[in-house]
């Protein structure tokens, strides 16, 4: 600013020194003075202007530091489309998906904690009555209640370790993983429940981490064979360049309203829960995180009858020759 001044009236001086020696003083005059107002006019703009430019990034900065935990209003945004005025809507996008990400992490700690909080009460209270009622509670049987408590409680905490691993993003490097073999290595597993036919002829490869995927997989077809009349089939194939897999069940299927609730962590529906008691209500949850993480999709879609999920993942990159393709047995597998 003081460089900028001072060239100014140099130059002014010149100016009038030239006119000065040609012997027109007045015009010298005239031109100092045009002059000097144009630098004051400069000057009182530019320090306008860079009082200015502060006040936004001292308004969003005010408004960062005010916030908490349990979230904020908007941050200010200038008018204009000024760099400023990014800085400010690209700052409250990412505030957004922090408190957004803050918010779900507190609903889950909350549901976790109502889930723990049962079998622990339960097994409190079971405990406690027999030492109360020693000639009242078979010890044997008090144990026994106890034991299965305790089993229910840790796999349930088993399920969360697993939705954990999954959720953080922290995994090892994909690898080829074929989708067909997963399929009927799981399936070849069961050696009870309902029948389960597997329909697929060529191997259906994608880029992946074969044991959640392998998990993921298992989650949707027991979730079939406990809802299932009399069977179960599973269709693997390539359409595109997605790899698709659906998992169908001839069971009384679920309602369109239910069908996006069910992915939620620790949902169980009532038939659910009378078929299955003891389960955890994790398993499409950790479904449907495992195969978002692989860049895929898992759904329900309409069906004459029974359950149809459908999952959908990318194929692996072109140039990765597939072996010949076999007819595998669409057989169900039986104990």
């Amino acid at each position: 600013m003081a460089g900028l001044f001072t060239l100014v009236v140099l130059t002014v001086l010149g100016a009038f020194a030239g006119l000065a020696i040609r012997g027109d003083a007045a015009a010298g005059v005239c031109v100092a003075a045009a002059v000097l107002l144009g630098a004051a006019g400069a000057a009182g703009a530019t320090w306008f202007l860079a009082g200015r430019t502060p006040r936004p990034v001292a308004g969003i900065r005010g408004r960062t530091a005010r916030m908490s935990p349990n979230g904020s209003p908007r941050l200010p945004e200038p008018p204009g489309a000024d760099e400023i005025t990014k800085l400010a809507r690209s700052s409250d996008q990412t505030i957004n998906r922090l408190t957004e990400t803050m918010d779900k992490q507190r609903r889950f700690a909350s549901i976790v904690s109502h889930e723990l909080r049962s079998p622990v009460t339960a097994l409190h209270a079971q405990l406690e009555e027999a030492l109360m009622y020693p000639d009242q509670v078979d010890p044997w049987e008090a144990i026994r209640t106890a034991l299965h408590a305790t089993e229910r409680l840790q796999a349930l905490i088993d399920e969360l370790l697993v939705y954990t691993r999954i959720t953080d993003g922290r995994a090892a490097p994909p690898e080829p993983v074929d989708l067909t073999a997963l399929v009927h290595e799981d399936v070849a597993l069961r050696s009870h429940g309902t029948p389960v036919f597997v329909h697929a002829t060529e191997e259906v490869v994608v880029l992946g981490h074969r044991t959640h995927l392998m998990r993921a997989l298992s989650n949707l077809i027991a979730n079939a064979q406990r809802h299932a009349e009399t069977r179960v089939d599973i269709t693997v194939e390539r359409c595109g360049d997605q790899a698709i897999v659906v998992v169908q069940d001839d069971g009384a299927g679920i309602a369109p309203e239910d069908r996006e609730r069910v992915f939620e962590p620790f949902v169980r529906l009532a038939d659910g829960r009378r078929r299955d008691p003891g389960g955890t209500g994790l398993g499409l949850a950790l479904c449907r995180e495992t195969i978002k993480k692989h860049r895929g999709s898992v759904t329900i879609e309409d069906s004459p009858k029974g359950a149809r999920f459908v999952v959908r993942l990318p194929l692996a990159a072109a140039g990765r020759a597939p072996r010949p393709a076999q007819r595998l047995s669409r057989d169900p597998v039986h104990s």
